[in-house]
C-alpha cells in the first residue's frame, strides 16, 4: 500500500471525525438545546468535514494529474546536468568534423534550391495568359523532383554522420569512466523525440519494477533518478495533503459556536461546487467546439466548403510527396450524409414503434408480475456490447436478408448493407426509447387518467388524448437520444454496412457513415497538416451542427405541446 493510499484513508477517517466533532461541539455549545443553534447540528458537522477533506483531496488530485510530469521534468533536469560535459564534447567534435560540416552545408543548399523551385512553380501556376508556360512548368517539376530526392539523400547522410559521431563520443565517454547518470542524460538529450518518449517510458517501467522493452545502463540510471524523485514528490504531496486536512480541521473546529451560520457556509460551498461543475462542463463543450472549428477552417483552406458539403464523391486520398501525381482526392461528403441518414431512418423505423408500443403496454396494460419480468428482459438489450450486435448483423441478419431478397428476384444483393445495419441498430436502441418512455408515461399524474375515465373515456382514448400528449416532451427526448445514439454508432456500421462511400438510395447496397469515416481517417499514424486527416474534423463539425439542429427542433416541439397541456 502506497503512502498516498494511506493518507487518503487517513483523510477519510478525519472527514468522518470532523463531522462528528463539529456536530458534537455545536450541541455542546448550547448545552444540548439544539433550538438555540442558528443551524442544525449536522450543518456544523458538514462544515468541518468539507474543509477537512476538500482541500486535501484537491491537492491529491493535482498530484495524480501532474505528479508524473513533475517527476519526469525533475529527473530529466538532473540527468542533463550530469551530461553537460559529454554534450559539450559532442558539440566540439561536430564543430571540428569536416565531413559533417560539408554534408550539412550541401543539405542546406539543396533545401534552398527546393524552396526556390517551389516559389517559381507557384508563380507559374498563378500566371495567366502569355505568362503561363506549360513546358517550363514541366521542366521545373522535373527539377523539383530531382532536388527533393537529392535533398532527402543529403539529410539522410547528415543524420547518419551525426549518429556516428554521437556513438563515437559515447564510446569515448564510457572509456573515460563517465557516470551512469551522465550516460543516461547524454542518450536522452541526443535521442529523437519518439526515442526520447520511449526512453522515459522504459525508465518508468524499470523504476516501478515492470518489464520494459529493453534494458541498458542508461535506462537503469534514469530509472533510479525517476524512482528517487517519485518518492520525494509522493512523500511531499502526502505530507502537504495531511497538513491541509489537519489545518482545515483545526480552523473550522474553532469556529463552531451557537450563532455560527454553518448552514449558510455549507450552502455557499455547495453552490460554488455546482457552479464549478457547470463551468467545467461549459468550458469542455466550448473547447471541443473550438478545436473542431479551428481544424475545420484549416481543412476548408484547402478544400472549398461547397465542394465538401455538396460534392458527390468521397475519396480522401492526398499525395504524401510532391512527386506523386493523381492523388488530389475527392472530399464530397454527400455520400456520407446520405449513408448516415439512411441507416438512422431504418433504425428509427424499427426502434420507435416497438419501443414506444412496449412502453405503453408495460405502463398502461401489463400486470405487475408481467411488468417485473418483461422490463428487465427488455433492458438487457442495452447491456449487449455493440461488437456483438455487429457480429450478429454480419453472420445472421446480413446473410438472411441476402437470401430473402435474392429469392424475391433482386440482383446484386450484398451481405453488408444499409438495411442489415439499420435493422440491428434499431434493435439495439429499443431499450433507450422503451425505458425512458415508460418512465415518462408513469410520471403522468394518475389524476389525469381518473378525470378522463370519469368523463366516460375508454382506456385507449385516455392514452391517446390525455397520457401521450402530457408525456410527449419526455417521449421526444427519448427519441432524440435514440437518434443521437444511432448517428454516433460505429462498430455495427463497420461490420454490417461496410466502409464504401456509395451514394445510393437502395438500402440493399453497402454504405458508410460519418462516424466510420472519422475513425478511419484518425486511425494510425497521421499527419495533421494533410487535408485527408483534417477532413475528419470537418465531418465532426457537421455532425455537431446536425445534432444541434435536432435538439433545437425537439425543443420547439416540446415547447409547443407544453404550452397546450401545462
Amino acid at each position: 500500500m502506497s503512502i498516498i493510499t494511506i493518507v487518503a484513508l487517513a483523510l477519510l477517517v478525519m472527514i468522518a471525525g470532523g463531522f462528528y466533532v463539529g456536530r458534537s461541539r455545536a450541541i455542546a455549545a448550547v448545552g444540548g438545546a439544539t433550538a438555540g443553534l442558528h443551524s442544525l447540528p449536522n450543518y456544523h458537522g458538514y462544515y468541518v468535514a468539507i474543509w477537512t477533506g476538500v482541500p486535501a483531496f484537491f491537492l491529491l488530485g493535482l498530484y495524480a494529474i501532474f505528479g508524473g510530469q513533475l517527476v519526469d521534468r525533475l529527473a530529466i533536469s538532473e540527468l542533463r546536468v550530469q551530461a553537460v560535459e559529454i554534450n559539450s564534447r559532442l558539440d566540439d567534435t561536430l564543430a571540428a568534423d569536416t565531413d559533417f560540416i560539408e554534408l550539412n552545408h550541401a543539405a542546406d543548399n539543396l533545401r534552398g534550391r527546393v524552396d526556390a523551385l517551389n516559389d517559381e512553380i507557384s508563380a507559374l501556376r498563378s500566371a495567366r495568359g502569355d505568362n503561363r508556360d506549360p513546358d517550363r512548368l514541366t521542366r521545373l517539376r522535373a527539377e523539383q523532383i530531382e532536388a527533393l530526392n537529392l535533398s532527402t539523400a543529403a539529410e539522410d547522410a547528415v543524420r547518419a554522420r551525426r549518429q556516428a559521431v554521437v556513438a563515437a563520443v559515447e564510446a569515448d565517454a564510457v572509456a573515460d569512466g563517465a557516470s551512469e547518470p551522465a550516460l543516461a542524460g547524454y542518450e536522452l538529450a541526443q535521442a529523437p523525440h519518439e526515442r526520447r518518449q520511449l526512453f522515459l517510458s522504459d525508465s518508468r517501467r524499470i523504476a516501478s519494477g515492470e518489464l520494459a522493452s529493453r534494458d541498458s545502463v542508461a535506462l537503469r540510471a534514469a530509472a533510479q533518478a525517476i524512482a528517487g524523485y517519485d518518492k520525494s514528490v509522493k512523500i511531499g504531496a502526502a505530507a502537504l495533503a495531511l497538513a491541509l486536512g489537519v489545518l482545515g480541521f483545526g480552523l473550522t473546529r474553532a469556529r463552531i459556536a451557537s450563532q455560527f451560520r454553518a448552514r449558510n457556509n455549507v450552502e455557499r460551498l455547495v453552490t460554488a461546487a455546482l457552479l464549478l461543475s457547470s463551468v467545467i462542463a461549459i468550458l469542455t463543450t466550448v473547447g471541443i467546439v473550438l478545436s473542431l472549428l479551428f481544424e475545420s477552417l484549416r481543412f476548408f483552406a484547402s478544400v472549398p466548403v461547397l465542394d465538401f458539403l455538396f460534392g458527390l464523391q468521397w475519396s480522401p486520398q492526398i499525395a504524401i510527396r510532391a512527386d506523386q501525381v493523381g492523388q488530389s482526392g475527392a472530399f464530397g461528403a454527400v455520400p456520407l450524409f446520405a449513408g448516415t441518414a439512411m441507416i438512422t431512418v431504418i433504425a428509427m423505423v424499427v426502434a420507435v414503434p416497438i419501443g414506444l408500443f412496449s412502453a405503453i403496454y408495460l405502463s398502461e396494460y401489463a400486470g405487475p408480475k408481467f411488468r417485473q419480468i418483461a422490463k428487465p428482459v427488455l433492458e438487457i438489450l442495452a447491456g449487449i456490447p455493440t461488437v456483438v450486435y455487429g457480429f450478429f448483423a454480419l453472420l445472421a441478419v446480413g446473410p438472411a436478408i441476402r437470401t430473402l431478397f435474392t429469392a424475391l428476384g433482386f440482383e446484386s444483393v450484398v451481405t453488408q448493407s444499409a438495411l442489415s445495419a439499420g435493422l440491428v441498430m434499431g434493435v439495439m436502441i429499443i431499450p433507450f426509447i422503451s425505458s425512458l418512455s415508460d418512465d415518462v408515461i408513469n410520471a403522468v399524474p394518475q389524476s389525469l387518467r381518473d378525470g378522463s375515465f370519469a368523463m366516460g373515456a375508454t382506456r385507449s382514448e385516455t392514452i391517446t388524448k390525455i397520457v401521450m400528449p402530457a408525456a410527449l416532451p419526455g417521449i421526444v427526448g427519448a427519441i432524440l437520444l435514440a437518434v443521437s445514439r444511432a448517428v454516433g454508432e460505429t462498430m455495427i456500421v463497420v461490420m454490417a454496412a461496410g466502409q464504401g462511400a456509395n451514394l445510393t438510395a437502395n438500402p440493399l447496397e453497402s454504405v458508410t457513415t460519418i462516424t466510420v469515416q472519422i475513425v478511419m481517417l484518425l486511425t494510425g499514424d497521421q499527419e495533421f497538416d494533410s487535408p485527408k486527416t483534417l477532413s475528419a474534423f470537418a465531418l465532426g463539425l457537421v455532425l455537431f451542427v446536425l445534432t444541434l439542429l435536432m435538439n433545437v427542433v425537439a425543443l420547439r416541439v416540446v415547447q409547443k405541446y407544453r404550452e397546450k397541456y401545462d
